[in-house]
This record gives C-alpha cells, structure tokens and sequence, in this order.
C-alpha cells in the first residue's frame, strides 16, 4: 500500500506499507530510485545502514512498534529523500507515522523533503520518550511490590507471586532494551543527515541538532530507567535467597531437634537378647519422657541463640 501525504506545496511524503512488487517497481521507475525490500532492510548492516545512492540519501533505523504492549518489537524503516519527496518503507504498523501524516495533511506547511524528514524523526523521538517515560513510572512502583507486602512485610511470598514480579521485571527490561536500540539507530541516522552537504538550511539543521540533544538525555534517561530496574531484579533476587534460606534453616532446627529422640529410638529399638531395659516396668514411659526432653532442649538452645 502506497500512502500519499502532500505536506506543502511542493513537498510530499509517500509512505510505503507493506508493498507489493508491482508498486516498488511503479516507484522505482517513476523516481529512479531503488525500493528496499522487508528482507533488504533487515539484512543490512548497521554500518551499511546510511548512504547515497542515485541523487537520494538512503537511512534506515530501527522504530518501537507495539510499545504499549507486553511484547514491544523494533521495526526496520527506510527512509530515502530525494529532492522534495520523502519516501518511507515499512512492514509494520506504526501509530507515530499514522498521526504525523495526519498533522502534515491538515498544515502542509512543509518547504522541503529534509523538513519532513526533520519531523518525522521528532516524531518517532518523542513517541520513544513518552514510552520510556511509561516504563519508568512502572519501574518505580515495582520497588513497593517488592520490598514490601502490604500490611505485613513479613508475610512470606509465595511463588506465583515472585514470578510475577520477574515477569514484569523482563517486560520492562525488554522494553528499554527496544528503546535504547532505536534511539541508538536514530541518533545515527540524524548525525548522518547533518553531514549532507545538500542540508544547508539553518531552520533545519537547528531542529535536527535538536533532535541529536534529545536523543542523547533520552539515552541518558534509558539508562537511569535500566538500573532502577536492575536494582529491583538484584533486591527480588535477594528476597528470594532470603526466602530459600529460611527454608533450609526451618529443616536443619527440625533435622537438630528430631536428632536426639531419633537416638534414643535407635538404641532402644536394636534386638539384643540383653538390655535391661526392657524388662522395666517403667522402661516403655522413661523412654517417651527421654525422647521428649531431648526434643525439647535442642528446641530451647535454638530459641536462646535467636535461630526461631
């Protein structure tokens, strides 16, 4: 599909979505340029990614595509711009390019295809940001689920409970991760842009320098993002070694406490033609009463030294 965007009076937009071989040959041959295919953009690589070819500069860049769910993914999109036209080549839907086709159609107050270019990339910039943005007030409220229960900190979580902190602890942290790769991608592309002798005008090259300083607090942002995150996943870690510990140390006091009864049993239970014991009238009681009180001791010693 092959969607048409006029942004000014000599500028447009052709977003290319999705398209069959019949229209990247209705535009390579109307426009001399060459149409990238899916597998083409996403063979590339990276330092392949930025270049000039027949009179038109060729990008492409990794954009955050189904940001708002659990399983957000990176899209490759060409962008080649060639004179006053703008051509972008994507398989994925994006909201972000839906709206700034929306916006360029109501103004087409656009004067060339490099000011086009230059807003499309502010948009994909701050549709990153706002998503960053969502993920770090998210990874501010998982500390609370952690490092507290409720009403009784010390009430003890159970497994389904720790595994669905991981499993918001790994969302999130895919989420920077896809991110940080397309803000990285980005940063390339407008650096790239810049060094184009045919960019000359000073409105435009301004926004774009723009766009490079907010990449770079963005990625600076990112980062924050991702150690709060790897803070709660080293505290949710320790939390449950805590836990396993104290598991263990509730089996080794019943192991230590069981143990001298265990003895007794033993010596008493052994079939020897001779133990005098036996043939007591109290033999049966004293021995219930010896296995009792040398449960009970170990039990005390236990409690004493704070190990309860």
């Amino acid at each position: 599909m092959i969607n048409e965007i006029k942004t000014g009076k000599t500028t447009r937009w052709l977003d290319l979505v999705s398209p069959s071989q019949e229209e990247e040959q209705r535009i390579e041959t109307e426009f001399g340029i060459d149409v990238p295919t899916h597998d083409d953009i996403r063979s590339i690589e990276p330092s392949s990614r930025l270049y000039r070819e027949h009179g038109a500069i060729c990008m492409a860049a990794q954009v955050v595509v189904h940001g708002d769910t659990d399983l957000p993914q990176t899209a490759s999109v060409a962008f080649i711009l060639k004179g006053n036209t703008l051509f972008t080549v994507r398989y994925e839907g994006s909201r972000t390019f839906d709206i700034f086709a929306g916006e360029c159609e109501r103004s087409q107050t656009m004067g060339s295809g490099a000011e086009v270019l230059v807003g499309l990339i502010e948009a994909v910039v701050d549709r990153t940001s706002e998503i960053l943005e969502r993920t770090g007030q998210a990874a501010d409220d998982l500390p609370v689920k952690v490092l507290s229960s409720g009403k009784d900190p010390s009430r003890r979580r159970a497994a389904a409970e720790l595994e669905a902190i991981l499993t918001d602890i790994h969302r999130l942290h895919r989420r920077v991760a896809k991110v940080r790769e397309s803000l990285v991608s980005m940063g390339r592309m407008i650096g790239f842009l810049l060094a184009q002798p045919d960019i000359t005008d000073s409105e435009i090259r301004s926004r774009a320098n723009s766009v490079t300083r907010d990449i770079s607090s963005v990625t600076d942002h990112a980062t924050f993002v991702a150690q709060n995150i790897q803070f709660v996943l080293d505290a949710l870690l320790g939390l449950i070694s805590v836990e396993q510990n104290a598991i263990v140390k509730f089996f080794s006091i019943v192991a230590v406490v069981l143990l001298p009864p265990t003895l007794i049993a033993a010596i008493y239970g052994m079939n020897f033609a001779v133990m005098p014991e036996l043939n007591w009238a109290w033999g049966y009681p004293t021995a219930l009463v010896a296995m009792l009180v040398s449960a009970v001791f170990p039990y005390l010693w236990c409690r004493h030294r704070g190990w309860l």
